[in-house]
């Protein structure tokens, strides 16, 4: 055991080194002034460690080839927001939000909570979480310090409409709520009514960060949950073809539709924003996972079957990046940059609508109809 812990903090070591200098090299002005992170464990980098809830990963091996080690990212390295920012031409890591003392916000902040949903109760029994009501709080200080700190409201909203904000929530709805027997919401609403009931609550969000000054605003819906090494475990007689739990997949699938018709009428109300769709799920499919030899095990040792995260200081996989899973439900840093390159710039065209995510940096948004904007200009 002694030995093995040894190996994995010497490569530690190393990988800090060779990976900050890839993060670091050839620095260059970003493409937007700021960027802003909304979501769950999937974009989390590290709040959840301020708050009183079991659910961190502040912990090795989580961070084993992160350059500033384990700091509460549900990886092995980067995370899909981490990857996004990099593309973006940001030269170091977005904040974390914290407890609020976050100075360097003009670059933006990452508000990211692992186990928060769309729905306050979401994630309830692991106690103090950051939903997405609480994050839309937590941006609106943040927004106030801008327009402080650059002179005034009407100067912060340009500077605002400029930059990019994604928005990765709903898993924990599901995970974490609408499937598990401690909650009734499976009880009282079918899959159709609790996705209603979801976009609805979004819808409202979503409306809420507009009224900040967000313009130009990625969602992504969610990924295949019925395909985490966790799922597949605990629903052993639901398997498919693909070898994942189907119905997870299919509940899902629902929230994804709707979602997609919530967005377009965001999109007809405010013609001076665009509100585009991460197609999460197909991007999380057998083309991103081609390069992969193992796509539906986990690479770090978890805690028993069906459990999510790795054993605190275990030897995780030595060849992490033909993982496609570091944990029972979470991506390798070498699956979160094959998926942040898809819905940066897309694969194929069902990747994201209207846009992709360098598309709408490129955008410029005013009071006209940007939604009419040709893809060829662009």
């Amino acid at each position: 055991m002694a030995s093995g812990l040894k190996a994995l903090w010497a490569l530690s070591v190393v990988l800090l080194v060779s990976n900050w200098q890839h993060w670091t090299y050839g620095k260059a002005t970003p493409q937007v002034p700021c960027y802003f992170v909304f979501g769950d464990s999937l974009f989390d980098n590290g709040n959840n460690n301020f708050l009183t809830t079991p659910v961190k990963v502040n912990y090795l091996p989580y961070g084993v080839d992160f350059p500033l080690g384990a700091t509460g990212r549900c990886s092995n390295g980067l995370n899909i927001a981490d990857t996004i920012a990099e593309q973006l031409g940001f030269d170091s890591f977005i904040t974390d939000f914290g407890v609020g003392g976050v100075t360097n916000f003009l670059d933006g902040v990452n508000y990211g909570s692992s186990g928060a949903g769309i729905l306050d109760e979401t994630g309830y029994l692991s106690r103090d979480l950051f939903t997405m009501n609480i994050q839309l709080y937590n941006h609106k200080i943040t927004v106030s310090r801008i327009a402080k700190r650059l002179g005034g409201e009407d100067v912060a909203k340009k500077y605002l409409s400029k930059c990019i904000y994604v928005s990765d929530m709903g898993h924990n709805d599901y995970l974490n709520n609408y499937f598990l027997d401690t909650y009734n919401s499976s009880k009282i609403y079918t899959p159709d009514e609790y996705a209603q009931h979801l976009i609805k609550t979004y819808k409202t969000q979503l409306e809420e960060l507009y009224s900040t000054g967000a313009r130009k605003i990625a969602v992504f819906g969610l990924i295949r949950v019925g395909c985490m090494p966790s799922n597949k475990q605990k629903n052993p007689n639901e398997l498919d073809g693909s070898l994942c739990a189907y119905k997870l997949n299919n509940d899902v699938k629902i929230f994804n539709s709707q979602l997609q018709t919530m967005l377009g009428e965001l999109n007809e109300k405010h013609k001076d924003a665009v509100f585009t769709y991460i197609n999460s799920y197909e991007i999380d499919s057998d083309a991103t996972n081609a390069g992969f030899k193992n796509t539906r095990e986990s690479c770090c040792q978890v805690l028993e079957s069906g459990a999510v995260p790795c054993q605190s200081l275990s030897v995780p996989c030595a060849n992490r990046s033909e993982y496609v899973y570091w944990d029972g439900a979470h991506f390798t840093e070498a699956k979160a940059w094959a998926f942040g390159k898809r819905a940066f710039k897309r694969l194929f065209p069902e990747d994201a609508h209207p846009y992709d995510i360098s598309e709408l940096v490129k955008l410029e948004l005013n009071d006209n109809d940007v939604n009419s904007v040709n893809l060829a200009q662009l």
